[in-house]
């Protein structure tokens, strides 16, 4: 295949009998549908919807898709770095059903108890650990400007990774963005978790992973390490095609009810790059966040920690209705704390209410609280529950948040979710990376 060619491409198309998709990813090709049984009472036709956005509203509900037929070859070996609760992989592991494939997570890893027994839960990796990804390598990193003299066998990996050499096909992990998040205001740009960001990528390396995937916030290009020149050099000395790989996505393109940007680096063994428009072959019309939310309204309301809205102190009570009161968005400094009124701010969007006609701004950690951002709900005088979080971050209904034995805080939820990657960004990503095997 010639080089900048459509390595990818998912079509959708909607009859009396539900949605269809035809997916292609470099050699591998599939069909799989919804059909309109399974849409049940929550069908929905709407001609102003296209077909794509109403597969992704029925994925985010929990209707999986019937597959047409089931490749026989060996399954697709993921390994997942830096992992959460799954996000990623989620996303990956659709992309090859679309396209026919089976797949399985051979490796797992995050540093938190939380997300790893919720990615266990969902994932079934035949491996995990609950570790720090750094304990699991050793290396020197060359000197900038230097980074063909990395050697393989200069850098040493436990015994974890070691039995997975020549084997993975698909490398993908979400190191530590606060680093280089524009919220960190404290070590921005030079924070020392920024060097994560090459431990995915010499692990990667080490194992010899077909294809690696990493994925981070936009300004990790600024990042003073240097880590994306850095890290595709490290990938190209080693053999990596990454010619144009580095990207930004946005995921209100590719199906998440938010406006999210990640970037992205995808790097394979294979003699081909990805072009742009194979990304804007996937992309699909944007999903609203009322629209994302609206058939939680009818729901009976439940006293779960994962469907309970946070307990507001009497000022920001007054604050949301203040808002839902008057049908407005942004908070007036008049209504705002002392701290925010007294002085010129850039605030706008904290205690301010979601748009329902918009995909909702970027769900972060604190997502739970209207003083973290914009995040009062769209109808109610009250905040996001997790699992309206969750449900605005991509993840689907049948995703189970739930791990038995264990009870999970309202900060695990917040954290798992603010820190995931959108199954549907996991998807494109899956495509992209399928095509290169």
């Amino acid at each position: 295949m010639e080089e900048g060619a459509n390595l990818f491409s998912v079509q959708y198309t909607q009859s009396a009998e539900g949605l269809e998709r035809e997916a292609y990813a470099g050699r591998f090709s599939g069909t799989t549908q919804i059909s309109a049984a399974a849409e049940g009472s929550a069908r929905e036709r709407y001609d102003h919807f296209d077909p794509g956005t109403l597969w992704s509203l029925r994925e985010m509900r929990g209707h999986r898709s019937d597959v047409r037929s089931v490749s026989t070859a060996s399954p697709i070996r993921i390994v997942d770095l830096f992992c959460g609760c799954g996000g990623f992989s989620v996303g990956v592991r659709n992309a090859a059903t679309a396209v026919g494939l089976r797949s399985k997570v051979v490796f797992a890893a995050d540093v938190d108890a939380a997300p790893m027994r919720v990615y266990r839960r969902n994932l079934r990796p035949l491996r995990s650990a609950q570790c720090n990804v750094e304990t699991l390598l050793d290396y020197t990193l060359p000197p900038r400007g230097a980074e063909e003299d990395l050697r393989s066998e200069s850098t040493y990996i436990t015994e974890e990774l070691a039995v997975l050499r020549d084997t993975v096909d698909i490398l993908v992990a979400g190191p530590p963005c606060q680093g280089n998040s524009n919220l960190n205001n404290r070590t921005r740009r030079v924070d020392p978790r920024n060097d994560l960001y090459f431990d995915a990528v010499i692990a990667g390396i080490a194992i010899r992973a077909r294809v690696i995937a990493i994925e981070n916030v936009p300004a990790v290009t600024q990042a003073r390490q240097d880590v994306v020149t850095r890290s595709t050099r490290l990938l190209e000395s080693a053999g990596y095609r990454t010619l144009d790989s580095a990207r930004v996505l946005t995921a209100s393109d590719y199906g998440t009810p938010q406006s999210r940007r990640r970037h992205f680096l995808i790097a394979g063994l294979a003699e081909r790059h990805i072009s742009t428009a194979s990304f804007k072959s996937c992309r699909v019309g944007a999903i609203s966040a009322g629209r994302a939310l609206r058939d939680f309204l009818d729901r009976r309301t439940s006293a779960s920690t994962f469907d309970r809205p946070s307990a507001l102190s009497t000022e920001n009570e007054r604050r949301v209705r203040y808002l839902l009161d008057r049908n407005e968005y942004d908070l007036p400094d008049e209504e705002r704390p002392d701290c925010h009124r007294t002085k010129d701010h850039n605030y706008g969007s904290i205690y301010g209410r979601i748009h329902p006609d918009e995909p909702a701004p970027t769900i972060t950690t604190g997502f739970l609280s209207p003083g973290r951002g914009r995040f009062t709900h769209p109808y109610l005088p009250r905040s996001l529950t997790p699992r309206e979080g969750a449900r605005l971050q991509g993840f689907g209904d049948d995703f189970d948040w739930h791990p038995p034995g264990h009870t999970l805080t309202r900060s695990d939820y917040a954290q798992m979710i603010g820190s995931a990657v959108p199954p549907q960004l996991g998807f494109v990503v899956g495509m992209a990376a399928l095509s290169l095997l």
